[in-house]
């Protein structure tokens, strides 16, 4: 897996940060789980169920989940922007600086692929903050999705990978996951309006 490819991943989960409409940011990580995919299909030539497994897992990760996400969406529009979530800048910087954290503290562990371990925590700490900082429920199961694509990453990098139980494992959990989001976005919606969890704050006994 080339340097190039790695911080495509990164840059991807960045974008992720600043996107402004929920479509536009899952479109973004539907590309980069493929990414993802497609280097674990080319990783497992000649493997016939190395390939299946891989096979099922990109139709998962870059057309399932986001278009489960996407119908999330599609049944979730907002009458306007949310307001918590007008701080581009800000989102951003805070953003860069914990990637730059991650990837200057990060030790080695074992990773086949040179700079795979700072990619690793970059995507891990972009999942975090993604999930911390957007409001919308969709974003913030996307930034699950980021994390999670970035322990997929250590396990693709990590020498001889890892076996296919625990990459379709893997994919149960965050499926189920995704789903309850998904769940917990539209009844939000259905109460409030929106999906801005923030009002969930004003909810009292």
């Amino acid at each position: 897996m080339s340097g190039t490819l790695l911080w495509a991943l990164v840059a991807l989960g960045l974008a992720v940060v600043v996107a402004r409409r929920r479509s536009v940011a899952i479109a973004l990580v539907a590309v980069q789980s493929v990414l993802l995919g497609a280097s674990a299909m080319t990783g497992a030539i000649g493997d016939e169920h190395g390939l299946v497994v891989a096979g099922v897992v990109v139709l998962a990760r870059g057309v399932g989940l986001p278009g489960l996400l996407l119908w999330v969406v599609r049944g979730t529009r907002e009458p306007r922007r949310v307001a918590s979530e007008r701080s581009v800048l800000g989102r951003l910087v805070l953003a860069v600086a914990a990637v730059g954290a991650a990837a200057a503290l990060i030790p080695r562990f074992g990773l086949d692929e040179p700079g795979a371990e700072r990619a690793v925590a970059a995507l891990l700490v972009l999942g975090i903050v993604i999930a911390a900082v957007r409001r919308p429920v969709v974003f913030q199961a996307l930034g699950v999705l980021v994390a999670e694509n970035g322990i997929y990453l250590a396990g693709l990098t990590v020498a001889g990978g890892i076996p296919g139980a625990i990459e379709l494992a893997l994919l149960f959990d965050v499926l189920v996951v995704l789903t309850v989001a998904a769940a917990f976005g539209s009844r939000i919606h259905e109460v409030f309006g929106t999906s801005d969890t923030s009002l969930l704050a004003e909810l009292h006994d």
